[in-house]
């Protein structure tokens, strides 16, 4: 062989050996996507208390709701750190379209902010843009 083929040959290896190590280490990054995916599911320690204020609060738009059996849901919004904690933020509401299935969308009911630490539920007051304790 010619050392301009062992060169090529060399070359040629390693790019395929590096594609491997490549897609390895993609599929790894993947594996753990999901499993934190799986993690997050299983650590769902504030839904119970989402579901005792849909289910107790006073907002006019959620008794509405509850009262013209409306599926209620949640989003989990955002999570804002602060230094003393962490609030969950949740947007209540329901999922809305047309009549025939177009233009989805969430309609917003309220919004209520948990605290990771103490576990108190607040409810968002828009107009003053503060949180008041809820209270059941």
């Amino acid at each position: 062989m010619t050392l301009n083929k062992i060169i090529i040959f060399v070359l040629f290896f390693y790019i395929i050996i590096s594609f491997n190590n490549k897609t390895q280490i993609e599929k790894e990054s993947i594996d753990k996507q999901i499993d934190s995916s799986l993690v997050l599911k299983s650590q769902n320690w504030y839904d119970s208390l989402v579901s005792d204020y849909i289910n107790n609060s006073e907002n006019e738009l959620i008794k509405l709701a509850l009262k013209d059996n409306v599926k209620v849901e949640w989003i989990l919004d955002q999570i804002e750190k602060t230094d003393s904690t962490n609030y969950y933020i949740f947007n209540i509401g329901q999922s809305v379209s047309e009549i025939d299935g177009t233009n989805k969308r969430f309609s917003s009911n309220g919004w209520i902010y948990i605290d990771s630490i103490s576990k108190i539920v607040y409810e968002y007051d828009l107009p003053n843009d503060s949180l008041i304790v809820w209270n059941k």
